[in-house]
């Protein structure tokens, strides 16, 4: 768009310049009515009231550590002092910045890339000298740069070099198509071949995804809350779920997560506090169904609760 071929000036106003200030416009006013209703200000993202709430760790490496809150629940605690904190201090360390760079390259490789697109990367050292995408290069390395910077990160949040990855990709699928070896026309079978490789993986990845998953697993335990869920939700009235957590609960998979709105939620999950704490939290949500569910184990049982005792009557299995 710039340089001496780029259309005029005009054009370039009411066809770039006013759709992006539009779309843009439109999303910050969304997202900054999302931000008002859930954290009280148009310009206060929930995830920073969660971070100042509950974590000690921070996001970037040169940020000092937050003062460390009181946990009201044992396994708050054990997430943030015991997970996540560790794993900042070492990350701060020389030895720790590497492998945390090591495991972000990694994971982009994983996500996005894997064993079929690594073949046309083969034709790096010319895609890096092909001037036309020179400036896609820069781009991705400024954006992975700007990532590195941040300890905690997942595949998704790389979204934003999608396309960037893609093109580099098929860029090096140019290259490598062309070639030869012993005269031989090596580089279109490996571009052909990595073409294949992708169309047979679509039908290969639905049927492997949709084979139930293993008991236990962080991916089976998402399936057994939703069911649960769903079960909760049939039944007539609005319900209250206890959740207990056993010595075998998994830090990195919570059960107790709510709507924006939790007071007019169908189902309302909560932490069991013991018999006088749950007491309180009953008597607030006096209309409200109230279940146990023990989790911790490879099943996790839901039980109706009982409020006088504090303890479990007629156990059931999930699943």
């Amino acid at each position: 768009m710039l340089g001496k071929g780029s259309p005029p000036a005009r054009i370039l106003l009411s066809h770039v310049v006013l759709p992006l200030v539009i779309a843009l416009g439109a999303a910050s006013i969304a997202t900054g009515y999302y931000f008002w209703r859930v954290a009280g200000s148009a310009f206060r993202m929930p995830q920073q009231v969660n971070r100042e709430m509950y974590s000690v760790a921070r996001y970037f490496y040169w940020e000092p550590v937050h003062a460390q809150p009181t946990y009201r629940h044992e396994v708050m605690r054990q997430f943030y002092m015991g997970v996540e904190y560790p794993r900042y201090l070492h990350a701060r360390s020389v030895a720790g910045f590497l492998r945390e760079t090591g495991i972000k390259i990694a994971m982009i490789w994983a996500f996005y890339i894997g064993p079929a697109l690594t073949i046309p990367l083969a034709a790096s050292p010319w895609v890096i000298r092909d001037r036309r995408i020179r400036w896609l290069i820069a781009a991705a390395a400024f954006s992975f740069g700007g990532m590195a910077l941040v300890i905690f990160i997942s595949a998704h949040y790389t979204a934003p070099m999608a396309a960037l990855i893609m093109a580099i990709v098929l860029q090096g699928m140019r290259h490598l198509r062309v070639w030869r070896w012993e005269g031989r026309p090596t580089g279109l079978f490996l571009a052909r071949a990595t073409v294949l490789i992708c169309v047979v993986m679509i039908p290969l990845r639905a049927w492997v995804w949709s084979r139930p998953a293993d008991p236990g697993s962080w991916m089976d335990k998402g399936v057994q809350r939703a069911r649960l869920l769903v079960q909760l939700s049939s039944l007539p009235g609005p319900q209250l779920v206890l959740v207990h957590d056993g010595p075998n609960y998994d830090t990195l998979f919570d059960w107790v997560y709510n709507a924006a709105d939790i007071d007019h939620s169908k189902v309302i999950w909560a932490r069991d506090m013991g018999p006088e704490q749950n007491k309180e939290l009953i008597q607030f949500y006096k209309h409200r169904r109230v279940w146990l569910l023990e989790t911790g184990e490879i099943l996790p049982k839901l039980s109706r609760y009982d409020a006088t005792a504090g303890n479990a009557l007629v156990c059931a299995k999930t699943r």
